[in-house]
């Protein structure tokens, strides 16, 4: 721009602004050249200099503080080494025995073939409930449920989620898991349709249920191998960790009327030291089943084993074949 031009513009400017007292916009109007400059300067100003967003986003990110440790520090979990390669003597029809840290297979049988989980389904029963209902929510007894093991809930009984959930991993009460399953919104078959969404989800190919409980069915099945993954996530919970590991307790309903005796059908808690809880399952199709939580040497382990014909002689003989024959490093 000339000098001619430059000194219209600041003084000119200013003259017309003050004295005829126009709008910014009749000046611009009749200035061509003024107009686009004031127009470049207003994109330049919109689309490059730094907003208050920018900066109170950049003043806070210089105000965090960030822990020393860097991904250089970072350090993954020690890797289970077997000493030798013999296999545990187990004649279940199908187990597992997998490092819960870092999902490693230590020895396994058939853990992909499709067999009936029994009572083990109730660990995706808990898991279910604790994702659709919060802990404190009050249910309602519809109906007394006497299909296999309960915990003899009354119909009209109202009693909490919470306590509802420790009746179904430490009882393993047909009759919590029917309560819990008939208390969704869709009811039992909304229930179980949010059952089979957790297998989806990891992908778990080998697992599909038709029932809340575990009761026999030809297209109700799961895998050693789905069911160890299925425990996995079920450790998760602090909720799920702390009701399978309890050997004996009372719950109420809300009411104080009814009180109801939960003893923890894992016949291994409190006389194994490894063992650390989780899921049982018998039927007399699906045999013995048992899922069980191990600790050796400060390292969790999942054992799994279906179709047995004595799954608690069984799992000790895997806790005594890892602790012989694994290490850490």
């Amino acid at each position: 721009m000339n000098s001619g031009v430059r000194k219209n513009f600041n003084s000119s400017t200013i003259i017309f602004m003050s004295k005829n007292k126009k709008t910014l916009f009749h000046f611009l109007r009749n200035n061509p050249l003024d107009l686009v400059i004031f127009l470049l300067l207003f994109l330049m100003a919109f689309f490059f200099l730094p907003t208050t967003r920018f900066w109170s986003s950049f003043l806070s990110t210089q105000s965090k503080t960030y822990p020393s440790e860097t991904l250089a520090d970072y350090q993954s979990p020690p890797q289970p080494v077997l000493k030798n390669q013999t296999a545990p003597v187990v004649f279940a029809q199908a187990h597992i025995i997998l490092d819960q840290k870092t999902n490693t297979i230590l020895s396994s049988k058939n853990e992909h073939q499709r067999l009936s989980p029994a009572s083990t389904t109730k660990l995706i029963s808990a898991l279910t409930a604790l994702n659709i209902y919060p802990l404190d929510e009050i249910v309602t007894v519809q109906q007394d449920y006497l299909v296999g093991k309960n915990m003899e809930l009354q119909a009209g009984e109202t009693i909490t989620v919470s306590n509802l959930v420790s009746g179904l991993l430490i009882h393993s009460a047909n009759d919590a898991a029917y309560t819990l399953a008939r208390h969704n919104t869709a009811s039992v078959s909304g229930f179980i349709k949010q059952m089979n969404q957790i297998p989806e989800r990891y992908r778990l190919e080998n697992t599909h249920f038709t029932n809340f409980d575990g009761m026999d069915h030809p297209d109700h099945y799961s895998s050693a191998y789905d069911l160890s993954q299925i425990a996995r996530l079920s450790l998760k919970s602090d909720v799920i960790r702390q009701a399978v590991a309890v050997k004996e307790t009372y719950v109420t309903d809300t009411k104080n009327i009814y009180t109801h005796h939960l003893e923890n059908t894992n016949e291994l808690l409190g006389s194994i030291p490894e063992v650390k809880g989780l899921k049982t399952g018998w039927t007399d199709l699906a045999g013995e089943c048992f899922i069980g939580l191990i600790e050796v040497n400060g390292h969790e382990l999942i054992t799994v084993v279906l179709g047995s014909q004595n799954r608690f002689i069984e799992t000790e003989r895997m806790i005594d074949w890892v602790k012989k024959n694994v290490y850490w490093e």
